[in-house]
């Protein structure tokens, strides 16, 4: 019974791991190298690998799901931005009072190379990949 109940909660794991990989934003510099298909990669081949043989299959099933739950629940909080709330930067650490521009100008210069780069990303609408990454929420 638990095996049934087990069995009928990884197509709905592997589902929730495909969403939360769709909410995960591109990286405009390697849009062919990136943490989105990294991630989407690394699920997709953990959800096809076979189980164990043997007399803890029932056992690896079990902590196999446990460990992908632990490891949706991760990726949503990051996704949610959980950690960039609860552990706000500083505007100190943003503006160095050695360089106070440097990383707005940091910023400025990789969105003009990615818009040369990508023409998708000069109509974009909301705050580009790196404003997220780098400002703060007002």
């Amino acid at each position: 019974m638990a095996s049934t109940a087990a069995q009928q909660s990884v197509p709905s794991l592997y589902r929730s791991f495909l969403r939360v990989i769709n909410k995960w934003p591109a990286d405009p510099i390697r849009p062919t190298r990136n943490m989105k298909t990294a991630l989407r990669s690394q699920v997709t081949e953990s959800f096809r690998s076979p189980l164990t043989t043997g007399t803890g299959n029932q056992d690896t099933l079990a902590s196999r799901i446990k460990d992908a739950q632990a490891q949706l629940e991760a990726l949503q909080k990051i996704t949610h931005n959980e950690f960039k709330q609860k552990y706000p930067l500083s505007p100190k650490l943003l503006t160095p009072a050695s360089n106070p521009n440097y990383y707005s100008k940091l910023v400025d210069m990789l969105e003009k190379e990615t818009a040369k780069k990508n023409f998708e990303a000069i109509g974009k609408k909301g705050p580009t990949f790196f404003q997220k990454l780098f400002r703060t929420a007002k």
